[in-house]
């Protein structure tokens, strides 16, 4: 081992002692300000498991497998049927299925829906992203794809923070954590990096974006270089630095936005989503710089490029403690080697525990696995990265399959023995703490 390997494994064994026994190794809400929440406990030591979709009725079933979290999903399109005009008897419903889960002693995480946008705010003019074809990005409805503008647009983020606003208000005191990203399946990140005719899109290129329409949220900027389209040449790839610099911190500031913007109405965990492969590994942006952004990179090519997902960008930027780094796959990708000192090599969970865990203070770790393939062997994998890692929460998709007899779905019973492995099964821990 050289010496350079030596610093990666030396750094990597101090980052993770410190994530677990640093002041960080729980996060509880606090009375500060906003919505009070329980006394739930995250602590990687005792994770909590839960499930995604999931049903009150299904809560005693799961409760004595060891499982203790669900997440509960709001959609904005049935929330807000007009602009300004919220569904009170559908968030009534809404509350009403909090309320029998946390009867049942689960710890509630909030989705706020962003991934179902209601038709009518696709009408406004800044609504929507456009790549460098212009081309607007349409996302098919119910699809769980975002798609409208919440980074460029000012507009777009105040109608959705007064969507949101509702939401807390109505909810009042019943969550535990709110899940956030704000984009294709709730996750962070621009549209698809291919769409239509694009097999390389930047989502950048709507009037506000390059400067041309004021509109623009606080903070952001517009384009540096206007009217520069990736794969054109510059000296010294000047242009598709300033552009790919600039376009990611246009994500960072939408990041963040996300952040503060909840906690004017909730103090508790944030779980922020973070999707795909864990984001850009050391060296993939300059690589992108180089070929001027034309797509012809492995990272491009899958979109970690042009979906703006610098991870490590974002989660060092973080000034919240209270900010889980959440995975949405974990057992995620073929050919991961979490034990290479080649951090490109690494799953995605792996990856963002590194990041979270060189955070100062260390930030606490969550994650989901992606519900395909959801077999025993998937579930097998998602546990043991569970604890590798060691993840503080995480919630399995989807708990409808831990009821489905029809194979290869792994069954209930997988699941308890997943939580309580059978070695430990006559000393239960448990899932959480009060």
């Amino acid at each position: 081992m050289t010496k350079r390997d030596r610093q990666t494994a030396t750094f990597l064994a101090v980052g993770f002692l410190a994530l677990l026994y640093s002041h960080a190794e729980t996060i509880s809400a606090g009375p500060e300000s906003g919505i009070p929440s329980s006394h739930f406990i995250l602590n990687p030591a005792h994770p909590i498991v839960g499930t995604l979709e999931s049903d009150p009725v299904r809560i005693p079933a799961l409760s004595q497998a060891g499982a203790r979290g669900v997440v509960v999903g709001v959609s904005w399109d049935r929330c807000e049927t007009g602009e300004g005009t919220f569904d009170s008897s559908y968030l009534k419903g809404i509350k009403h299925k909090i309320e029998q889960f946390r009867a049942q002693g689960q710890f509630v995480a909030l989705d706020l829906g962003v991934q179902y946008p209601p038709q009518w705010i696709l009408n406004e003019a800044s609504s929507q992203f456009i790549n460098q074809d212009g081309e607007p990005y349409r996302a098919a409805p119910g699809t769980g794809d975002c798609g409208v503008n919440l980074v460029y647009s000012e507009k777009m983020r105040k109608e959705f923070e007064d969507y949101a606003a509702q939401v807390f208000h109505e909810l009042e005191g019943d969550i535990d954590a709110v899940r956030l990203g704000g984009g294709r399946y709730g996750e962070l990140g621009y549209p698809t990096n291919q769409y239509k005719s694009c097999a390389n899109c930047y989502w950048a290129f709507d009037p506000v974006a390059q400067g041309r329409q004021p509109g623009l949220p606080a903070g952001e900027k517009s384009c540096p270089v206007p009217g520069w389209i990736p794969g054109q040449a510059s000296p010294g790839h000047e242009s598709a630095r300033q552009f790919l610099d600039w376009y990611l911190e246009s994500m960072r500031n939408y990041h963040d936005w996300q952040i503060s913007m909840v906690r004017r109405y909730f103090s508790g965990p944030l779980f922020m989503l973070y999707p795909s492969t864990g984001g850009l590994r050391p060296g993939q942006l300059l690589d992108a710089i180089n070929d001027d952004a034309n797509g012809s990179t492995g990272p491009e090519k899958t979109g970690e490029v042009g979906r703006g997902f610098d991870m490590a960008r974002y989660i060092a930027g973080i000034k919240d403690p209270r900010v889980v780094v959440y995975s949405t796959w974990i057992d995620g990708f073929e050919g991961s080697d979490d034990t290479s000192v080649d951090p490109k090599r690494w799953s995605p969970g792996h990856y963002l525990a590194s990041l979270a865990a060189s955070h100062r203070p260390p930030l606490l770790v969550g994650g989901e696995n992606t519900g395909h393939p959801d077999d025993i062997s998937n579930m097998a994998i998602t546990f043991k990265r569970m604890r590798d890692n060691h993840l503080c929460v995480m919630f399995w998709a989807f708990e409808r399959t831990l009821f489905d007899d029809q194979k290869p779905h792994a069954t209930l019973d997988d699941f308890k023995n997943s939580i309580q492995p059978p070695e430990t099964n006559s000393r239960q821990t448990p899932g959480l703490e009060k």
